[in-house]
């Protein structure tokens, strides 16, 4: 997924963003860049820590071995690394008496050498093994975080969907695996083995001489107090950097969701100004004043090297000239100071890497902790077979909890077998009804029973695999049409779902595709005319073979000869099974047992059309009067 992701940023200057400000060529540290904003209060304190420190080790847990023997590793590669300037130096040293004394044995220089390579290949072959390993598991871990974040998404309530963007949300999520992965394979693993070369490599130099290990200490001080100095206003900048990426790119994945709508409203010139406006305009300037800073810091860190090197090499001049330090402990300690500043400057990294990746973490973690979707309260049964009774009993509902009702005191009863039609203007609850019905949500006053069990007591779902639903925009995933029909009841057979298809009158179409029933449907249906994509709908229902449907609007986008072609399908579909029927064209709903007319709120009217039409200055006789014109309404008085 990582690589994934830095083929399709490639063409921008985020990974230069990225390496720069990681010091390598990955974007996981800042992945999925078109998330939730985030804002300059989101502080990294004390508590973000700890719960960071907690949710790594929880995803740890797991491969707790394995995480074992990968420190024990880093730690004997970082113990034996420590001694390789040391016998690299006393190889020096060896080859200038040689070079003075040509009748020296070469044995000590040999055993000196065989146990530097012995040190060298050993801890080689542990880095390259570490290493391996340390990069599979981040990487395992960045893709277990995603499928486990994205699969508990599916488990919140619709509630939480419809309040929040699901760009942000997902993305968030996506980043945040990002950051698990740079902190597991740059920092989790080698942090204590980091600290431990540190601590030898220290020591060592110390024995070698202790003046030129004050002066590594110097310079470390140095280091240390520039770090603290830039690191938090480079972290800060580094959050504005996600923040105005993660606008922009937030921007880009909508237009790319649009795009049809963009194509017919020829606005890709537009679209692509406004790119570069966000792009160019507003995250380039951003991430040039991180850089100007990082190069700041990138400049100091080079100088204060050079400058300790010089003192080094200064000062050892005279160590060598009495005769306290040989020329091979002094190329051992250029390797030292190599060996202690390297490692500062990676923990420096690392500090923003966990600084960042915890707050990114802990963020997510809120909301992958609400609570789920209650689909098995206690006492719940599965549901194997509906009768169809329905109950609105006193049920009043607000979305939010908010003050307006939605819904206010609705009561009525259906019939096993009936067929029910909710009528009304837009807005006035028609929808709201399914989602009740679909325990999507619950009453906040009254109940609604299903075969006499509330809705919140049901076992969800069990109950809606028995409720089938043709929505007014059928949603098709980009897969075969035979997919597509058998979503949701995925065993079944493919004689099944081409019975559903003709069912459906679906398969006349079906039938004319080269790939037949392995055709894609292509991006949301795309390459389906909407009749088309009303018959997979409905051939989906049929092959569920529900004991409760639900019609939403089914005919609205219809031509006049599409809708007669799948108005026979519903009639077959709709026999027997307790039907809901929402619908603006009234001829859609005429039929019906019961129309239950909606007005702000509540059910104002009921009775079959006929009995309707009766009512003067009635509700449903108006709306008819507006589709139909005043002639319908004289022709239905003379009747």
């Amino acid at each position: 997924m990582r690589r994934a992701v830095i083929r399709c940023v490639s063409s921008v200057k985020y990974l230069t963003i990225v390496r720069y400000l990681t010091g390598r060529g990955r974007a996981g540290t800042l992945m999925g860049t078109m998330a939730s904003s985030r804002t300059q209060k989101e502080k990294f304190t004390r508590r973000t820590f700890l719960d960071g420190l907690r949710i790594v080790n929880d995803y740890l847990k797991p491969h707790r071995t394995l995480v074992v023997v990968l420190i024990a590793l880093s730690v004997v590669q970082a113990v034996a690394g420590a001694f390789v300037p040391l016998f690299a130096g006393k190889i020096f040293d060896q080859i200038v008496s040689l070079s003075e004394m040509h009748a020296l044995s070469l044995t000590p220089a040999l055993l000196i050498i065989a146990v530097w390579l012995i040190l060298r290949f050993g801890g080689d072959g542990i880095d390259w093994w570490t290493g391996l390993r340390t990069q599979w598991l981040g990487t395992f871990l960045e893709s277990d975080y995603v499928s486990k974040g994205f699969g508990r998404l599916l488990e919140l309530p619709i509630s939480f969907h419809k309040d929040k963007k699901q760009g942000e949300v997902g993305n968030g999520i996506t980043r945040a695996a990002g950051w698990l992965d740079q902190i597991i394979s740059n920092v989790a693993i080698d942090l204590f083995p980091n600290f431990l070369s540190i601590i030898v490599a220290g020591i060592i130099a110390a024995v070698i001489n202790v003046w030129l290990a004050l002066i590594l200490l110097i310079s470390i001080v140095l280091y240390v107090i520039m770090l603290l100095f830039v690191a938090p206003r480079l972290a800060s900048l580094q959050m504005k950097i996600q923040t105005v990426y993660n606008r922009a790119y937030g921007s880009a994945y909508d237009i790319l969701g649009n795009i049809q709508e963009i194509k017919q409203a020829g606005s890709e010139k537009y679209e692509q100004e406004k790119l570069d406006r966000n792009l160019i305009g507003k995250a380039v300037p951003t991430w040039a004043q991180s850089m100007h800073l990082y190069q700041l810091m990138h400049v100091f860190q080079r100088i204060l090297v050079t400058l300790s090197q010089l003192a080094i090499f200064v000062t050892s001049l005279f160590f060598v000239r009495n005769g306290t330090l040989t020329p091979g402990q002094l190329v051992a300690f250029n390797g030292y100071a190599a060996m202690i500043l390297g490692p500062f400057v990676t923990l420096g990294n690392n500090w923003r890497f966990m600084q960042n990746g915890f707050v990114e973490m802990v963020k997510v973690e809120k909301t992958l902790s609400l609570p789920p979707e209650k689909y098995t309260p206690a006492g719940s049964h599965p549901v194997r077979k509906l009768k169809g009774d329905v109950v609105f009993d006193h049920v009043s509902f607000a979305y939010d909890g908010g003050n307006k009702d939605t819904l206010r005191d609705i009561s009525f009863a259906v019939r096993s077998g009936q067929k029910v039609a909710l009528v009304g203007e837009s807005g006035v609850g028609k929808t709201t009804i399914i989602n009740l019905l679909l325990g999507l949500y619950f009453p906040q006053k009254g109940k609604i029973t299903i075969d006499g069990v509330s809705t919140d007591k049901l076992h969800l779902t069990s109950y809606r695999l028995r409720v089938g639903v043709v929505p007014q925009e059928p949603t098709l995933f980009n897969d075969t049409i035979e997919n597509n029909i058998r979503y949701g009841n995925f065993k079944k057979p493919h004689a099944e779902v081409a019975r559903a298809a003709q069912l459906a009158r679906a398969d006349v179409f079906i039938d004319s595709f080269p790939k037949k029933y392995k055709q894609l449907v292509g991006w949301r249906g795309i390459k389906l005319s909407i009749g088309q994509k009303q018959r997979i709908a409905i051939a989906r229902a049929f092959l569920r073979d529900p004991d409760i449907l639900i019609l939403d609007e089914p005919t609205s986008a219809l031509d006049a000869a599409s809708e007669q072609v799948i108005k026979k399908s519903f009639d077959e579909l709709m026999k027997g099974r307790t039907t809901f029927i929402i619908g603006h064209r009234l001829s859609t709903v005429r039929e019906a047992d019961v129309i239950l007319v909606f007005d702000k709120g509540t059910v104002v009217e009921s009775g079959t059309h006929d009995e309707l039409m009766r009512i003067d200055n009635g509700v449903y006789r108006h709306l008819y009067k507006l589709q139909f014109g005043a002639e319908s309404d004289a022709s239905f008085r003379s009747a």
